[in-house]
């Protein structure tokens, strides 16, 4: 069964079950009201039949009965009864038939509904003094049959009514079902359109924006963009790796016949096919390396958190880049407790990867500036290489992208580092962003933002 299905048929069979309630409440009440206005009725009827029966003395039968006659219901009975043996002693009434319903004598006050003849009566008793001083009883007997046609006028109007309610209400479910189930149907017919064509689409965007389905859509347009975006970044870095590892495959392979050839006879051939296929070895490893930790990056890193000076962890690693590439970092701060927390091992290769950066292209010196802030702490890593173009700005963080396509992979590297500090400084929560200037240089400023409880 469908959901539409479903939704109709709940929301019916939830107002049948409803108006079926109701209506046996507003029949039952209804009913117990007039039986109980009637019973009133009746009940001041007697009362006053029986304060006229004090006046009655040493009347003559005939004189009786046209007495209790002016006392009589239009449509009912009045009669007298003797304790003894239920001796009926008077009895005045227009309709003969009333004259068989059944005699019970009652020495207290009752009101009671009896069936007769398929017909109601409101039958009233009451103990009273005759005028010999002898106690009877007194009963009043009031056809209350019209509350049967009330009644089934009643439950014509009732049924009426369910129906009129119950015809409307199916219609309106089917359309709110169509309303609700519309947006869903559009995301399956989308979602079934792009695995059958392989492309991307997106939902037209109707109704308000506050309306909970406008923001199913909005939020399933804003999925297929991340996806989008994603799918095409991964095809991009496909490409890209591909190419990448072309190039040191092709001259492992080219080198490797040249060793099959002439590398037994020819040192020299030798030397230098093994120099090369070392090199373009080591260069894999590097760039296999650092897919790898793009790769953990986008499955989260599982990060050894623990608060770190910064000041002495730029120190340190400045100590060891100074040695390695013999020129000069200079390291300065506002706060020499500058605290962050964060992975040792992530911030350190961060550092490695933006000083590398900018001695590869083009710097002598470099200078790292840490400022605190009330919000966090900045980390300025700063060169005077050759700067970057205004147009490259916006993809340097990109994976495989290269500022200077034609710069070879030994001075400009393979365009993974800077992508890999960004994951970085993601996973401490961070920022990085880049300012530069051709030929003046390019500083990138990594932003730690503190953390509640922390400064």
């Amino acid at each position: 069964m469908s959901i539409k299905t479903r939704i109709q048929t709940f929301t019916t069979l939830l107002l049948i079950v409803i108006m079926i309630l109701v209506h046996f409440s507003i029949y039952y009440l209804f009913k117990n009201l007039l039986i109980h206005n009637e019973l009133e009725d009746s009940v001041t009827k007697r009362n006053q039949t029986a304060e006229g029966i004090h006046s009655i003395i040493n009347m003559e039968t005939k004189e009786i009965n046209r007495f209790l006659g002016a006392y009589l219901p239009t449509d009912g009975m009045i009669r007298i009864v003797s304790e003894e043996e239920n001796q009926l002693l008077y009895t005045v009434t227009k309709e003969s038939t009333y004259a068989n319903l059944p005699v019970n004598y009652s020495d207290s006050e009752e009101e009671t509904i009896v069936t007769y003849d398929d017909e109601l009566f409101a039958v009233t008793k009451m103990p009273v003094i005759w005028y010999d001083g002898t106690i009877v009883m007194l009963e009043l007997t009031d056809n209350i049959n019209h509350i049967k046609e009330t009644m089934t006028v009643l439950r014509l109007l009732l049924l009426t009514a369910s129906i009129l309610i119950i015809v409307p209400t199916f219609l309106a479910g089917r359309v709110l079902s169509k309303v609700i189930l519309n947006p869903i149907q559009q995301l399956n017919d989308t979602m079934e359109s792009i695995q059958e064509e392989g492309k991307f689409h997106h939902i037209p965007l109707e109704g308000t924006k506050k309306d909970e389905l406008y923001k199913l859509k909005n939020t399933f347009n804003h999925m297929i963009s991340i996806l989008e975006s994603q799918y095409e970044k991964q095809k991009q870095f496909v490409s890209d790796a591909s190419h990448e590892l072309k190039t040191p495959l092709t001259v492992i392979e080219s080198y490797s016949n040249m060793l099959k050839r002439w590398g037994k006879n020819r040192e020299d051939v030798l030397e230098e096919s093994i120099d090369a296929i070392y090199s373009e070895a080591i260069h894999m490893k590097n760039m296999t390396n650092q897919l790898l930790d793009l790769a953990r990056a986008d499955g989260n890193w599982h990060l050894t958190m623990e608060r770190i000076n910064l000041v002495e962890l730029c120190n340190e690693v400045t100590r060891k880049m100074e040695k390695i590439d013999n020129r000069i970092i200079f390291v300065t701060w506002e706060k020499e407790a500058s605290m962050v927390i964060g992975d040792v091992l992530k911030l350190k290769q961060l550092l490695y990867i933006l000083i590398d950066n900018g001695f590869k292209y083009g710097a002598n010196q470099m200078k790292i500036h840490i400022l605190t802030k009330p919000q966090g702490i900045i980390m300025e890593v700063s060169d005077n290489g050759v700067g970057i173009s205004d147009e490259d700005i916006p993809f340097i963080f990109d994976r495989f992208y290269r500022v200077d396509k034609a710069r070879t992979r030994d001075v400009g590297g393979i365009g993974l580092g800077l992508a890999l500090a960004k994951e970085i400084m993601l996973a401490h929560h961070g920022e990085i962003s880049i300012t530069s200037e051709l030929h003046v240089g390019s500083t990138f400023t990594c932003f730690f933002p503190y953390k509640e409880g922390e400064k």
